[in-house]
C-alpha cells in the first residue's frame, strides 16, 4: 500500500458535510428570508433535485472516458462554480429570479460533487492508498450535525447572510482538499479501460439488474426524506415540537456517526449486499412503529433504527456499485446510485406534502409503509444478481 490519504479525505468529507448543512438544509429559511414566496422556494428547491439528477450521470460518463486525474479537476471546477454562484448572490444587485437561479445553480453544483468524491476513493484506493471510508463518512456526519447546530444559531442572530459566508469560507477548504490530493499515473491497460467504458444508454442494456435495484435505493430514500422533513407533523400529534424534532433528529445523527466510524468492522463480517437487505429491513420497521408510535418517546426510540436503516443504505452504495460496475464505468455507476437517492428525496418531499395536504398524516405514514417495503423487495431480488 501507498500512504494513507484518510486524514485528507475525512478532512473533505467533514467540510463537505459542513457546507451541505448551510447551503442544502438552511435554503428554505435563506431564501423565505430573502423574500421569496413559499411555493417558489419548492420550485427551485425540486428543480435544483431534478437538474442534480439529469446531469450527474453526465458529468461521470465525461470522467470516466476522460480517466486519469479528471475527477479531482472536475471536482474543484464543480467548487469553484458553487463558490462564484454564492458570491454573486451576496455581491450583485440581482433581480429575485436570477438571485434564485444563481442559488439554485451553486446547490446543483455542490450537489453534483456528491458521487465524485466517492469515486475519488474508489479511485485512489485502486491505484494503492488507503482510505478509511467509514471513519470519513461517520466524522462527516458529526460535521454536519454541528454545523446545522452553529449555522441555525448565527442565521437566528445575525441573518441568512452569515450562512453563504460560513459556506463559502467551508467552500474554499473543500477547494484546497481537492486540489491537493495526489496527482495519479495512469497506466496503459487503464488508459485502454477508458476507452471500453460505455455509453449511458449501453449502461442500462449492459447493467440491468444493477439499474433495476436503483429503484430499491429510490424507494427507500423516498421514504427517508418523506419521514425526516415531515417529521414535525408527524411529532405534532403526539404531543411534540420543534424542539421534539430537534432532539429526535440529534438522536439519529448520533447514532448514525457512531456506527459509520465503525463501519468498515461491519462490512468486514457482513457482505455489500446483505447490508443492503438489512437496511431495507430496518426502514421496513421504521416506517411500520412510525406508524403505530403513540408517544414522543417512541419518536426518540424508533431513530435510534437509523443505526442500521440510513447508515448502512449510505456508505455501501458506494460499495456496491464499485463491485456492480466494471472499472471502465466506475464514475457512472456511481453518479446513478447517487441520483437514485437523490430523486427518490425529491419524490418523497413532493408525495409527503401532497398526501399531508389531501389525507393527513396517516396516509403519509402508510404511504411509508408501501415505500419501505417495496424498497426492500426489491433489493432481495436484485442485490445479488450480476451483470458482470
Amino acid at each position: 500500500m501507498k500512504k494513507s490519504l484518510t486524514f485528507q479525505y475525512t478532512f473533505h468529507q467533514m467540510a463537505y458535510w459542513a457546507t451541505a448543512a448551510g447551503v442544502v438544509s438552511f435554503a428554505t429559511a435563506f431564501l423565505l428570508q430573502k423574500g421569496f414566496a413559499a411555493s417558489l422556494v419548492g420550485t427551485l428547491l425540486a428543480a435544483g433535485n431534478l437538474l442534480s439528477c439529469a446531469f450527474q450521470p453526465i458529468l461521470a460518463d465525461r470522467a470516466d472516458r476522460i480517466g486519469g486525474n479528471v475527477l479531482k479537476w472536475l471536482t474543484a471546477g464543480l467548487t469553484l462554480i458553487s463558490a462564484a454562484c454564492f458570491v454573486s448572490i451576496q455581491l450583485l444587485p440581482l433581480p429575485e429570479m436570477a438571485f434564485g437561479l444563481l442559488y439554485l445553480l451553486g446547490v446543483f453544483a455542490f450537489d453534483a460533487m456528491n458521487p465524485l468524491m466517492n469515486a475519488l476513493n474508489v479511485s485512489y484506493m485502486t491505484n494503492g492508498y488507503s482510505i478509511n471510508y467509514g471513519l470519513s463518512r461517520g466524522l462527516g456526519s458529526l460535521a454536519y450535525a454541528f454545523a446545522a447546530l452553529v449555522i441555525g444559531k448565527i442565521m437566528a442572530r445575525f441573518g441568512a447572510d452569515w450562512m453563504v459566508w460560513i459556506s463559502l469560507g467551508l467552500l474554499a477548504v473543500n477547494g484546497v482538499m481537492t486540489v491537493t490530493y495526489p496527482n495519479l499515473n495512469v497506466s496503459v491497460s487503464e488508459k485502454k479501460q477508458n476507452t471500453e467504458c460505455c455509453s449511458i444508454p449501453v449502461f442500462f442494456r449492459r447493467y440491468k439488474w444493477y439499474c433495476v435495484s436503483l429503484l430499491g435505493v429510490m424507494l427507500l430514500g423516498m421514504f427517508h426524506a418523506m419521514t425526516e422533513n415531515y417529521l414535525i407533523e408527524i411529532v405534532t400529534p403526539l404531543g411534540g415540537d420543534s424542539g421534539t424534532v430537534g432532539v429526535a433528529l440529534f438522536v439519529a445523527t448520533a447514532i448514525e456517526a457512531l456506527v459509520l466510524v465503525y463501519f468498515d468492522k461491519v462490512r468486514g463480517k457482513i457482505s455489500d449486499n446483505w447490508l443492503l437487505k438489512l437496511a431495507g429491513i430496518s426502514f421496513l420497521l421504521k416506517a411500520v412503529l412510525f406508524l403505530a408510535a403513540s408517544n414522543v418517546m417512541a419518536i426518540y426510540i424508533i431513530q435510534l433504527i437509523q443505526a442500521t436503516s440510513y447508515t448502512f443504505l449510505s456508505p455501501t452504495q458506494m460499495y456496491y456499485a464499485n463491485n456492480k460496475i466494471s472499472p471502465a464505468d466506475m464514475v457512472k455507476g456511481q453518479a446513478f446510485i447517487t441520483a437514485s437517492y437523490t430523486l427518490g428525496c425529491a419524490a418523497g418531499n413532493f408525495a409527503g406534502g401532497q398526501l399531508i395536504s389531501a389525507l393527513g398524516i396517516r396516509a403519509m405514514l402508510l404511504a411509508g409503509v408501501a415505500m419501505a417495503a417495496a424498497g426492500t423487495a426489491v433489493f432481495f431480488l436484485t442485490v445479488d444478481k450480476n451483470d458482470r
